[in-house]
């Protein structure tokens, strides 16, 4: 998925086979795979992106391998995030 997903950018869990124990632990609590979710915000780091979706409580949060875009954000919007300057 685009790291830089803006608020409610659409994207669908496609695997549970990803990241690190811990994360498939979480993702399989409370995600279904083929499922669309709207993102609320994601966090950018070195190692892994978080992503915080609609919905859910602020204090759960998912790596970013475990989505697909729907559709593809453009790069002019990937500028508005928070992170993109520190990435690029």
């Amino acid at each position: 998925m685009n790291i830089f997903a803006l608020e409610g950018h659409k994207v669908v869990c496609t695997t549970f086979d990803a990241g690190y124990e811990v994360d498939q632990r979480v993702a399989k609590k409370y995600l279904e795979i083929g499922k669309i979710y709207a993102v609320h915000y994601t966090e950018v780091s070195g190692w892994s992106t978080e992503v915080h979706l609609e919905g859910f409580p602020p204090d759960v949060s998912f790596n970013s391998v475990f989505f697909e875009d729907i559709e593809e954000q453009s790069e002019e919007d990937d500028e508005q995030h928070p992170d993109y300057q520190y990435y690029n």
